[in-house]
């Protein structure tokens, strides 16, 4: 039976979504079609409120309520040292081993090797200016062992090689199997990967 106009396009738009295939889209729009009117009133309130109340942080591109989070502001932490993640994800993910003291930077993507993009223009330029204008000795590419995090990670490592060859490059080690992504990963085998980086 052919589907309606409308729910062929709310199905595309749920599509359009990261990891959410075809079937998994027609399933939440025939549930969210089958919900009464309070439900999607609601749904509705709640995805502008987020819209309108969360941001991503001036410095470090990490998902907050204000234009700087928590991290960026806490000086107690180790401004010389950079963690470079791929999403606010894997940043929260690390920051729950208890493992790391330093800053990070958050790119809201990877390069992806299939479709050959690349990083975004301005998170990549704002990079390239904390690297240059501030005393970084430490760098973490923690960027997924898949071939995009992989292409990724070495892509960074040129540009910090050519902005300051003093920096320090490590990728993490121990117990990232390949192919694995970073938000899969346990807390004792990320927290293992993170004491146990290697130089880059």
């Amino acid at each position: 039976m052919k589907k309606s106009e409308e729910l062929e396009d709310l199905i595309f738009s749920f599509k359009s979504l990261p990891g959410i295939s075809q079937k998994l889209a027609e399933k939440i729009a025939v549930f969210l079609i089958n919900q009464d009117d309070a439900y999607i009133e609601n749904f509705i309130d709640v995805l502008k409120q987020a819209k309108n109340q969360v941001h991503f942080c001036s410095k470090c591109n990490n998902i907050c309520n204000n234009e700087i989070c928590d991290i960026c502001e806490n000086t107690e932490r180790d401004s010389s040292k950079l963690c470079i993640v791929s999403t606010s994800e894997d940043l929260d993910k690390i920051e729950e081993t208890n493992s790391y003291n330093g800053k990070y930077y958050v790119l809201n993507g990877e390069i992806n090797v299939k479709s050959k993009s690349s990083i975004d223009k301005k998170i990549l330029t704002k990079l390239m200016d904390i690297l240059r204008l501030n005393n970084i000795k430490e760098v973490i590419l923690a960027t997924n062992w898949t071939p995009n995090g992989e292409a990724t990670a070495y892509f960074l490592k040129k540009i910090i090689n050519e902005i300051s060859e003093k920096t320090s490059i490590y990728r993490l080690a121990v117990g990232l199997p390949i192919n694995s992504a970073l938000n899969y990963a346990d807390n004792e085998t990320l927290s293992q990967a993170i004491k146990n980086k290697t130089k880059y």
